[in-house]
């Protein structure tokens, strides 16, 4: 692992930090669950969670479940009101 590393919160990129900074952000509780990581010279981002473990590649991502199909039948017409005449 490098130790260059860049810090991705909401698509705004921050860095170049020292690895040893990353881990002060973590230690602190300065890191949110939703950044990402990025060692220098990788290709790409890894969660924090990942990184702080070690890990120098991205998980791979689940595939998304297919939707519901939508149903087939159609809603109960509504009733018409009956006019005075």
């Amino acid at each position: 692992m490098s130790d260059t590393i860049y810090l991705s919160r909401f698509f705004v990129e921050f860095g170049p930090f020292a690895k040893k900074d990353i881990l002060d952000l973590e230690k602190r509780g300065l890191l949110h669950e939703t950044d990402y990581l990025l060692a220098d010279g990788a290709a790409t981002w890894v969660h924090k969670d990942a990184w702080l473990n070690g890990a120098t590649t991205p998980a791979k991502k689940v595939p998304a479940k297919p939707a519901a199909k939508a149903s087939t039948t159609k809603a109960p017409a509504a009733k018409k009101a009956k006019s005075a005449a």
